[in-house]
């Protein structure tokens, strides 16, 4: 079994707008959209992003630390 990189982290973005993702398409994503990995699997507004979409948005979340706040609690 693979070791997971990301266990529990949340990324919101700073600002809205149109990215260019690399291996997918210019996204719009809204202002302070939160990206939650668990186990390294993405989910966006409480739903997993299909299996194809995962990879890549992943890694530019990882690249493009800039564009994004940190925003992991622990309860």
């Amino acid at each position: 079994m693979a070791r997971v990189k990301i266990a529990n982290k949340v990324f919101r973005l700073k600002h809205g707008g149109e990215y260019d993702v690399p291996m997918l398409a210019k996204m719009t994503f809204i202002n302070g959209q939160e990206f939650h990995i668990v186990a390294d699997l993405l989910n966006m507004n409480g739903f997993p992003v299909p299996g194809g979409m995962q990879g890549p948005l992943i890694n530019w979340i990882v690249n493009n630390k800039l564009l994004f706040v940190e925003d992991t609690r622990n309860f």
